[in-house]
Parts: C-alpha cells; sequence; structure tokens
C-alpha cells in the first residue's frame, strides 16, 4: 500500500512537472563581426541602464556564499536580507528590454513560490507599496520588447506573473525550471509560456570569457555562459554609453563573493561555479573601469 501511494505521489508530481513547463524554442542569432579583444568593441548602442529595486528577501548565508571558503572572522549573520533587482535598458534602435523580473507584490506578503521545501530558500520578504514590478514598469512606461534572463530560480522570475506575457523571454539553452508540486511550485512560467533559448554551441571565446554570445549582432549586449549556480546560468555585458557594465547575476551573488573569490554555497555543479566566477574576476581585473553589479548586490 506504501509503496502504491509514493507511486501515485510520484506520477502526480511528474505529470504537474510536465504540464507546468513552458515551451521552448532556439533563439535565432544574428550574423556578428568576430571580435579578438574587449578593448576593440564598437561605438556602444545602449544609451540607458536603470536598476530597478525591487525588494528584499531573507535568506541563509551558506547559499549566498560557500561557507567553506570564508574566514572564521567573517561577521555576517547566518540569514542575511539580500536585495532583488530587475535592469531595464534601451538600444538605440531596438528599443526597451528587460534582465531578470525582480519581485511582484505578493513578496508585501510571503511572495508566489509555494511548497514544503520553499522555506528552505527564502524565508521572509519585505517590499514596500509601489516597489513590485508591475507598478515600477508601469511608472517606466516602456514598451519591452524582450526579457532576458540569468537563470530561472524563482527570485529572478518571480515578477513574470505581472508582465504582459507575450513580450518574448529568453534564457540559457537547457536552463531548468524548477516546478514540484507541494514542494516547490510557482505561478512564474507554465505550458502556456515559451522561452527562446541561447544556445552556447556556436559561441566566441573572447578572453577571458571562454563562451559568449552577441545578442544582437552589434557588439552592444553579450551573453556569457557561467554554469554553476544553475546549470546554464547566464551573466550579461552591457557596451553602454556610460562605459561597460558586468551584471554577473548569481554566478556572484555579493560584492564580498566576487572581491574574495568565493562562490555562491547554493551550485549544481562545484568546478563550473569556481570556473565562472573566476573568469568574471578575470575580466574584471583586465577591465577595471568596467562597473560590475553583482547577482543581489549593486
Amino acid at each position: 500500500m506504501k509503496n502504491t501511494l509514493k507511486l501515485i505521489l510520484f506520477l502526480v508530481i511528474l505529470s504537474a512537472c510536465n504540464t507546468h513547463q513552458p515551451v521552448r524554442t532556439a533563439y535565432n542569432l544574428p550574423e556578428f563581426t568576430e571580435l579578438e579583444s574587449w578593448s576593440n568593441l564598437k561605438s556602444p548602442q545602449i544609451d540607458s541602464f536603470k536598476i530597478l529595486y525591487t525588494g528584499a528577501v531573507k535568506v541563509p548565508l551558506e547559499g549566498m556564499l560557500n561557507i567553506e571558503k570564508l574566514p572564521e572572522n567573517h561577521g555576517m549573520d547566518e540569514m542575511i536580507w539580500v536585495d532583488v533587482f530587475a535592469y531595464l535598458f534601451h538600444h538605440k534602435t531596438k528599443g526597451w528590454y528587460l534582465i531578470d523580473t525582480g519581485l511582484d507584490s505578493s513578496f508585501q506578503d510571503n511572495g508566489n513560490i509555494k511548497g514544503l521545501l520553499a522555506s528552505n530558500y527564502i524565508k521572509e520578504c519585505r517590499q514596500h507599496k509601489g516597489e513590485n514590478i508591475g507598478s515600477q514598469l508601469k511608472r517606466e512606461n516602456k514598451d519591452i520588447k524582450g526579457i532576458f534572463l540569468t537563470h530561472l530560480h524563482g527570485d529572478h522570475t518571480a515578477g513574470l506573473p505581472e508582465i504582459n506575457p507575450r513580450i518574448p523571454k529568453f534564457v540559457g539553452s537547457g536552463e531548468e525550471y524548477l516546478h514540484l508540486p507541494f514542494f516547490y511550485h510557482s505561478n512564474h512560467l507554465s505550458e502556456k509560456d515559451s522561452l527562446e533559448e541561447i544556445s552556447w554551441e556556436h559561441a566566441e571565446a573572447i578572453k577571458p570569457l571562454e563562451k559568449v554570445v552577441d545578442i544582437f549582432g552589434d557588439q552592444s549586449f553579450y551573453a556569457i555562459s557561467t554554469p554553476g549556480h544553475s546549470n546554464s546560468h547566464t551573466s550579461y555585458l552591457l557596451n553602454t554609453s556610460s562605459g561597460l557594465i558586468l551584471l554577473t547575476g548569481d554566478a556572484s551573488h555579493t560584492k564580498f563573493g566576487f572581491e574574495n573569490n568565493i562562490e555562491p554555497g547554493w551550485i549544481t555543479d562545484q568546478q563550473q561555479a569556481e570556473n565562472s566566477l573566476s573568469q568574471l574576476i578575470s575580466f574584471k581585473k583586465m577591465y577595471p573601469e568596467t562597473r560590475v553589479i553583482y547577482g543581489h548586490q549593486k
């Protein structure tokens, strides 16, 4: 009897996982000019960049940083508050785009990530009225052409319920979306949504970065393959009129982790996480004028 119940539960979970997975298609990569060095970038086409603060969540320190690499006197609490952002940028000819989605208004209460395991990741939420992504986009009044996601973890997709679902969404190829009924689930994505996947198969290697994709084909906006925190995590590099901006995403949650070469504690692959972070740190050292914005700290 117990085995039968376990099988039924497994089948229910498996079925729900399948029916809540978004449709995936390949992103049609435009033609691009090969780049030998980041010093040779063309004139910037991105003329506006803005950080949208959408609230904060309280999470375990051991998720943000590999605590085995922390010094004994690090002085940080076991639970820490981290900010959750979305990023808005404008390309001169292609229009307005969003990177990640921040939080919707449900985070003024308990948020929109549910299930028995949800509290292992987010302990508390805080958000003032008007900070949710829907309110901010309404005030911005921009025609958003697309949403680029660093990865599909809940704190980076939690704003989707307040955003027009017809806006195209882009993510690294094969990036996993976790939907486990009863255990960890959300209303962020379903089979009604579609994701355009950025393939790393034909990515360029431009030192010190091993795999990059020129998203628009004009050297203005690059996707960087930085797996480890998630299986196909993506960082982004923007060539803006005010200089280079590197969005690490959760390849490095915090400035402390970046400056001390400490990868996240929550990872899918240790070696990949270390390598991804190492590449981004090397980039900053080679191009010190680059503005670095971390996954949960600006």
